[in-house]
């Protein structure tokens, strides 16, 4: 009854301590840019272009070899099969921001994803898990939209119009919002971590093998085919750690229409929990080599570019 109380008390305090880590986050990344970088996104589109497509297609493939490979059953399927058709999350851009990546190109794909994915989800689960899908399941479009309008676009332009017209602060505002949002992802972390909604101990040493294959193969594939592509780090950077970073919010709103089953849903939510804390510790080497003036691929050579950041 007690640990009952405890993830219920710790579920609302998330509801509350999530939307504000993400409006302090894009605010204070927000007032570090201009309008001008993201018209010379919109210029050069090919990086958003390449993105999406590592977003649309290697990502949701990779997942399913996984699922072939260890023959998983369906639950454990369905927690794979919903972090790939997901959407990146706006912490990739707080990761981009600290890497010194193409912050610009980050939020770019984050919001054209995001907004995608009222159409790009539903296709994807259907395609991918149609035995598994309700007759009646329908996608969240109007919270996605909503939540995409209040945490990301309101608090991004709201930052990029203090960078435009009160400069003088911009970098005060930036740096305060900037931490205050790290500290709140840091007892975030703390209070899902005790929590006790992951139990390896129950599941054994599986599901956590495979969902930490599939978010490592994910991360490596992205940077080396930023890297045929000839891409720049910094670019590189910011695509990887888009596509490693995924929205585990929309995650669970999906999952609480995907199974009848307890067992399944209870698999799913593992599989979503555990790739969500995980995904934060990946793209971290490449984040600090990449911030340290190095490659973010071992035993590479940089290619430098202009810098988003002065974080």
């Amino acid at each position: 009854m007690t640990e009952a109380l405890q993830d219920i008390t710790w579920a609302d305090a998330e509801r509350v301590l999530i939307p504000v880590q993400l409006l302090l986050a894009m605010l204070g990344m927000g007032a570090t840019l201009s309008l001008r970088e993201f018209r010379n996104v919109v210029r050069h589109p090919t990086g958003v272009s390449l993105g999406l497509g590592l977003q649309w297609l290697a990502v949701p493939l990779w997942g399913q070899l996984l699922i072939w490979a260890f023959s998983l059953s369906p639950g454990w399927a369905a927690g794979i099969i919903l972090v790939t058709v997901t959407p990146g999350g706006a912490f990739s851009n707080l990761l981009t921001y600290l890497g010194r990546g193409h912050l610009a190109l980050s939020i770019s794909v984050t919001a054209v994803a995001t907004v995608a994915s009222t159409f790009t989800a539903p296709l994807l689960l259907r395609l991918l898990a149609s035995s598994f899908l309700r007759e009646a399941f329908s996608f969240p479009t109007g919270r996605i939209l909503l939540e995409v309008t209040l945490y990301l676009l309101i608090p991004l332009f709201a930052g990029i119009a203090i960078y435009t017209y009160l400069r003088q602060y911009a970098k005060t505002i930036s740096k305060a919002a900037i931490w205050a949002s790290m500290t709140l992802v840091l007892i975030i972390a703390a209070g899902a971590l005790t929590a006790g909604r992951i139990k390896v101990a129950a599941h054994g040493w599986g599901p956590p093998l495979w969902t930490a294959l599939f978010a490592v193969g994910i991360h490596f594939a992205s940077l080396e085919v930023c890297r045929l592509l000839g891409r720049t780090d910094d670019e590189s950077v910011a695509l990887a750690v888009e596509v490693s970073v995924r929205n585990g919010g929309v995650g669970l709103l999906l999952m609480q229409f995907f199974f009848p089953g307890q067992v399944e849903q209870d698999q799913a939510l593992y599989t979503i929990l555990f790739y969500t804390g995980l995904q934060i510790w990946i793209p971290l080497p490449a984040i600090l080599l990449h911030r340290w003036g190095r490659s973010p691929l071992l035993l590479r050579k940089a290619r430098p570019g202009k810098g988003q950041s002065e974080g």
